[in-house]
């Protein structure tokens, strides 16, 4: 019984005192902090302007890897958070602005008097998509410094 006690007590421990990798970024100016933790889906952007979206995964304290293309710490033009959901209606908050858009040029061109109405309700929601990338706000490299920590 004894041994059985001990037996869990280091199990407890050990998965108590276990340390993950996390992404944290810091203000250059006001200080204030934000961490990405392993598994969380991000977009980033390297300096040679490439993007990768997908969750994020530590290699070592230098390297992330991002839909399996590893990335330096040293070469984040920036980062942000793209969650699946906000991703999934942004798409097809477009898509289906441009419908609208398309279909005005349909109407137009039969001459129906309803092209501009739908050309304009397509453009506000085409629009709508922008804004909807916005959400999350863009964390470069001018105004963050990136390290990866444990946590």
């Amino acid at each position: 019984m004894k041994k059985l006690i001990y037996l869990l007590t280091v199990l407890l421990s050990i998965s108590a005192f276990s340390q993950q990798k996390a992404f944290e970024i810091t203000n250059i100016e006001s200080g204030a902090r934000q961490i990405y933790e392993e598994n969380q889906r991000v977009k980033i952007r390297t300096i040679d302007r490439k993007k990768v979206v997908g969750e994020l995964h530590f290699i070592d304290n230098q390297t992330i890897l991002v839909n399996n293309e590893t990335i330096k710490i040293d070469s984040v033009l920036s980062i942000k958070s793209q969650p699946k959901v906000l991703g999934t209606l942004k798409t097809v908050v477009l898509i289906t602005g441009l419908a609208f858009v398309v279909t005005s040029v349909i109407v137009a061109t039969s001459g129906g008097n309803a092209a501009f109405l739908l050309f304009a309700v397509g453009s506000g929601v085409t629009i709508g998509a922008g804004v909807l990338e916005g959400l999350n706000s863009n964390n470069s490299n001018r105004k963050w410094t990136f390290k990866i920590i444990e946590k």
